[in-house]
């Protein structure tokens, strides 16, 4: 009569075992933020077909993105190396690895890497599928 008593306590300890354990795991904070980095309120498209764009950007030295500019919020998070981010009107923004803001949405703009080391650097658009993420002047 003791098998029953010792199987059930068995299983019953199998079947607590995931309750009681714990996940371990830690989050760092990267960005949190209602304004782009030239301090406008982020808006959201206002679509029935938003798409969400991760993509990894590899800048040289001395390489560059080109004026271009976001018509939708755009994330980045720099993962390595350093660039600087010009406006048009002659601001200019200075980002190393570990750091994270929002671009400027419907703003001219050039991200250049003025360092000795490549620059690898994380964006991720808020956008619509089936249009651009990024602009280029005519």
């Amino acid at each position: 009569m003791k098998q029953p008593s010792i199987l059930a306590v068995a299983v019953l300890g199998i079947l607590a075992t995931p309750a009681t354990a714990q996940v371990k795991f830690s989050a760092t904070p990267v960005l949190q933020s209602a304004t782009t980095a030239g301090g406008t309120s982020i808006a959201y498209p206002k679509t029935d077909s938003a798409e969400v764009t991760a993509l990894v950007l590899d800048i040289g030295p001395g390489g560059e993105t080109g004026r271009h500019m976001h018509p939708y919020p755009t994330f980045v998070y720099m993962l390595a190396g350093a660039i600087d981010v010009e406006m048009d009107g002659g601001v200019v923004h200075s980002y190393k690895a570990g750091d994270s803001f929002l671009e400027v949405v419907n703003a001219w703009h050039n991200g250049k890497n003025n360092g000795t080391t490549p620059a690898k650097v994380l964006v991720v658009f808020a956008g619509v599928h089936g249009k651009p993420n990024l602009v280029r002047p005519q």
